[in-house]
């Protein structure tokens, strides 16, 4: 019995023991309130170890079995937890476990082969297996005799709080849930599918009203095309406009009207959380306004836009759908061209967003006199090699200020360097075909990244690349906005708060620049969230 319980209470403590001595220190040992903290968190993890420890003691003749399905069903996650805290120092929080039931088995293929080696994954095979033998060979059988009840007994008081907290009304995740291997992935799922389920059924049926009193500050009649493209994993600190050494940007600077912009930041450096406030009227303080109102998607439509939402991000298909695939599906066109993923398969002949260009040039052509055509790309996303052609491998010599890195850690920065510059192509591109269109339309172009990437920004050893520990390579991210001559005409206003950008500007509030731009005006529209503040 001794030894079933101490390898129960390995599988519930691992994690957390890892976490503390990741984040321990000299100074935060004579911090009180840190070891209270720490303090609690042991104690709420308690309750798992009396919960899974009952039918130990209440079935003792069918220990081996209970045991080895117990380990092969919650190891992986346990390896899973104890790799985020490796990789972020902290254990892995429910932004994670959303971003995994989502995504899809080419993206999470392909996260493996970018940041484990087959060294480590013959560990964590040995390491998964070598229980399940020495269960079955070693573990004596039980023999409890009269202590098995009062034993049960204690497990179940022990695991009252948990239990408790599973069937609360209204109860939110829990650090009693978060902080076990056990029971948090059936907890998180569980709120995954409350939430989403219910959310994108809310979102799929329109059943936020519409948008009312949205007015024009344009003269009637005039044609207008705006342009958004949402970007991925982009780190501004690498943008040459933003002042990295290395020149990034060559195409959009090259066309001289392309403006950049620093200090905007997202909150989030994962795509469902960002977004999810980014296209929305939603904030941290009103999170329910992801559902009670409608995105950006829906406003333009209630202003007279046709609009379109052109995806190269990899298509999850019905099942996987998330609230940003359920608000795109509003558009009077919603259409994804990136399927590698859903295959099993990327190469760098897959999926890139090169293949927008010619889509956005069919919906250009579209006769409608009002148009949004919103451009989902893939971006820099991992595996980087990946999100370019070979003819735009460019970067080879010793990236800036990294010639200490080890040879293959400069080659994966350099392909993410490359991803960065393909990409501004791609923008310039865009630019290109809304400049070849003539002079008559009110357009801009309106570019950003859902979140940063830190690659080996901030460690020598390792590639963190972003999650739900986000530090600031992982929130800094590129903004850059252009704007026709006819817009800058019939907006003078615009133009000369454009050049007053806010030095810090917080991405959860763009749903208002991209109004700002479009020139629309009604009371969800708050000027003073715009990138440019209030009206001049």
């Amino acid at each position: 019995m001794t030894a079933a319980l101490i390898y129960l209470a390995l599988m519930a403590f691992l994690p957390l023991l890892y976490s503390t001595a990741k984040s321990v220190s000299r100074e935060k040992l004579g911090d009180r309130i840190f070891l209270k903290t720490v303090a609690k968190d042991y104690l709420r993890t308690f309750p798992t170890l009396g919960l899974v420890a009952l039918p130990l003691v209440l079935f003792p003749s069918a220990a081996k079995a209970y045991l080895i399905v117990l380990h092969l069903v919650f190891a992986w996650m346990l390896f899973g937890d104890l790799w985020h805290v490796h990789l972020f120092g902290a254990r892995a929080g429910i932004n994670t476990w959303y971003s995994m039931f989502v995504t899809t088995r080419g993206e999470i293929a392909e996260y493996i082969r970018n940041n484990m080696t087959p060294g480590q994954w013959l560990l964590i095979g040995f390491v998964y297996l070598a229980p399940v033998a020495a269960i079955a060979l070693w573990l004596p059988p039980l023999a409890l005799g009269p202590a098995r009840w009062p034993l049960a007994a204690g497990c179940a008081l022990l695991a009252v709080p948990l239990v408790r907290n599973c069937f609360k009304k209204g109860a939110r995740h829990k650090p009693a849930y978060m902080l076990n291997p056990f029971v948090s992935v059936f907890y998180h799922y569980f709120l995954y599918t409350r939430r989403y389920r219910v959310l994108l059924k809310q979102i799929a049926a329109h059943a936020a009203p519409p948008f009312a009193g949205i007015v024009s500050k344009l003269p009637p009649g005039t044609p207008q095309t705006y342009v958004i493209c949402i970007g991925e994993s982009a780190n501004r600190q690498h943008h040459g406009y933003a002042g990295y050494a290395r020149d990034t940007n060559e195409f959009t600077a090259a066309l001289g009207d392309v403006i950049g912009f620093t200090g905007v930041r997202s909150q989030y450096a994962q795509t469902l959380p960002s977004l999810e406030k980014t296209i929305t009227f939603a904030t941290d303080a009103a999170p329910e306004l992801l559902y009670k109102k409608g995105s950006i998607v829906d406003y333009f439509k209630d202003a007279g836009f046709k609009t379109f939402w052109l995806s190269n991000q990899y298509a999850l298909g019905e099942e996987g759908d998330t609230a940003i695939t359920a608000m795109a599906g509003h558009a009077d066109e919603s259409k994804c061209f990136n399927f590698s993923a859903m295959k099993g398969f990327e190469s760098a002949s897959s999926g890139l967003d090169g293949t927008l260009i010619p889509e956005l040039e069919k919906r250009l052509a579209d006769p409608a006199e009002k148009k949004v055509i919103f451009l989902h790309m893939i971006g820099s996303h991992s595996a980087y090699v990946n999100r370019y052609p070979a003819s735009f491998k460019h970067f080879t010599d010793d990236p800036p200020g990294r010639a200490h890195l080890a040879a293959a850690a400069k080659a994966l920065l350099n392909t993410y360097d490359d991803s960065i510059r393909y990409t501004d192509w791609v923008i310039a591109e865009f630019v290109k075909r809304l400049r070849a269109r003539g002079k008559t339309d009110a357009e801009y172009l309106l570019y950003f990244s859902d979140h940063g990437e830190d690659c080996f920004d901030t460690t020598d050893d390792k590639i963190l690349g972003h999650g739900p520990i986000a530090n600031e390579p992982m929130t800094s991210v590129p903004l850059q906005i252009w704007v026709s001559d006819r817009l800058k005409a019939l907006r003078p206003d615009l133009v000369r708060r454009m050049a007053q950008p806010k030095a810090a500007y917080r991405l959860e509030d763009l749903i208002h620049l991209a109004i700002d731009l479009a020139s629309l005006d009604n009371p969800d529209f708050r000027p003073e969230k715009s990138l440019f503040g209030g009206a001049a």
